[in-house]
């Protein structure tokens, strides 16, 4: 018997995943009026749609949106509610977009179930215009999320995956606090009297607006982060291509350990 292959295990694994019902829409209505509500948004594409929540928030909108998701059963719900939507796998199969074909792509917590991501992202650079926009959010690891990749997920990794891919990140906007008991040592998270609203939730806003006055991102202090950002198809577009070329033997690009 043969082994099932990427796409097949993905579109298995996925396919009753909304058979018990939905998220609510309250992540999906911020997405919107974060990044959605100004100027002309264009042709847009959601990788990742799901039952279709977020595609039918834009039909009402008057956007033209269309997406894509392995869940079979998250497709026949984008069917019911008339929108258009098909079932694959990007990280084994190619978008059925030519390219340059959208203004804006949106990728909600979609990443850390993908198999190939690195393939995913390339599909989604190709169908892209130049210069068009990118919204891709992944949750924080110390929510306890589990991963396929744990090291790609954390905060500086994964800007790093769609920096080098030729992606420009613009703004990273977070959504909901992580647990209060995040904040603390491991050891001390069992403690009721500290773990609370007062001693951890205090202890977390104190650090989150330090953060913040020196200008940097206190990632660890949010549930999720979802990143804007730009298609520049003028950056490295083949890191793949890259790595082979500086490993292979009697390369003249040998890489060099970081400065």
């Amino acid at each position: 018997m043969q082994a099932p292959g990427p796409r097949e295990i993905a579109l298995r694994a996925h396919s009753n995943y909304y058979n018990e019902g939905a998220y609510d829409n309250d992540r999906l209505r911020w997405t919107i009026e974060e990044f959605l509500s100004r100027g002309n948004i264009g042709s847009v594409l959601e990788v990742g749609c799901g039952n279709g929540a977020l595609l039918q928030l834009l039909k009402e909108r008057g956007l033209e949106a269309v997406g894509v998701d392995a869940s079979k059963s998250g497709i026949e719900r984008c069917a019911a509610t008339g929108v258009r939507a098909s079932c694959l796998d990007v990280s084994t199969e190619s978008l059925p977009f030519a390219d340059d074909t959208f203004d804006l792509i949106l990728s909600l917590e979609t990443f850390e179930h993908l198999m190939n991501p690195y393939y995913a992202l390339q599909e989604i650079r190709r169908v892209l215009k130049q210069d068009g926009r990118f919204v891709c959010s992944i949750p924080n690891p110390l929510t306890g999320h589990p991963y396929l990749y744990p090291g790609l997920f954390q905060y500086k990794n994964f800007r790093q995956f769609l920096e080098q891919s030729g992606i420009e990140i613009e703004r990273v906007a977070p959504w909901q606090w992580a647990p209060r008991e995040t904040i603390l040592p491991p050891a001390l998270r069992g403690i009721p009297v500290l773990n609370g609203r007062v001693i951890a939730g205090g202890v977390r806003r104190i650090i989150e607006r330090t953060y913040r006055v020196v200008g940097a991102f206190p990632s660890f202090c949010y549930w999720l982060w979802t990143f804007e950002c730009r298609n520049n198809k003028a950056g490295r577009t083949d890191i793949y291509r890259d790595v082979s070329h500086q490993t292979r033997p009697s390369s003249d690009r040998h890489f060099k350990p970081p400065v």
